[in-house]
């Protein structure tokens, strides 16, 4: 099964066969309690087994729940040196975001404070005034962003506050209030049951 999973036939695929390189996301076992965040392979060095071995006990331990992201394979340097060149241009929109389209298995597709989260204690690409604005002002004029994106009167005022210290290296930095329009949805980690409004 791996031989093939990693043959020619499996085509552009054949990149998530690197099960050394997926990150652990949500886990559901106490088994599996510190690994969020954490590569398989140092998890599999850890506990001296194949990364494959590692990955498929992990799997297991939470009854095929757990939640994988495969690393790019375009981590390099040049790589992100490039992105920051592409990011300049006056037709490039920060997007690709399938956020809640998998409510039913994971809340995943965290770009945006993953870039943010970069921004402000990694690469450091571009700055953290630059990075709020290519990802709300720049994103205003498409059609599905309309009045979103500033402080406006009349506007959707959707704002999220977070802490920059609050996180670790493998998090990003957690909203700590959520304001939709005018009422607050979320308090820490919590919903408070309110709706937004129009302001």
């Amino acid at each position: 099964m791996l031989r093939r999973a990693a043959g020619k036939e499996a085509g552009v695929f054949r990149r998530l066969t690197d099960f050394g390189r997926y990150v652990i996301g949500d886990t559901y076992s106490a088994a599996n309690e510190g690994l969020t965040g954490r590569v398989v392979n140092d998890i599999a060095a850890e506990r001296g087994r194949k990364p494959f071995e590692c990955l498929v006990e992990i799997c297991a331990a939470d009854d095929m729940r757990t939640v994988l992201w495969p690393m790019p394979t375009d981590n390099d340097p040049d790589s992100w040196a490039l992105r920051q060149e592409t990011w300049r241009h006056e037709d490039i929109m920060l997007g690709g975001s399938d956020a809640g389209a998998h409510l039913d298995r994971m809340c995943g597709a965290p770009y945006t404070t993953r870039f943010i989260g970069d921004c402000l204690r990694g690469r450091k690409l571009v700055t953290l005034e630059q990075a709020v604005k290519m990802l709300q002002d720049d994103r205003r004029g498409s059609s599905a962003c309309g009045q979103r994106g500033r402080l406006e009167v009349g506007w959707h005022a959707d704002l999220v506050l977070f802490d920059p210290d609050g996180s670790t290296p493998a998090r990003p930095p957690w909203c700590t209030t959520c304001r939709v329009t005018v009422a607050p949805r979320l308090e820490g980690d919590r919903h408070n049951g309110r709706l937004g409004q129009r302001g």
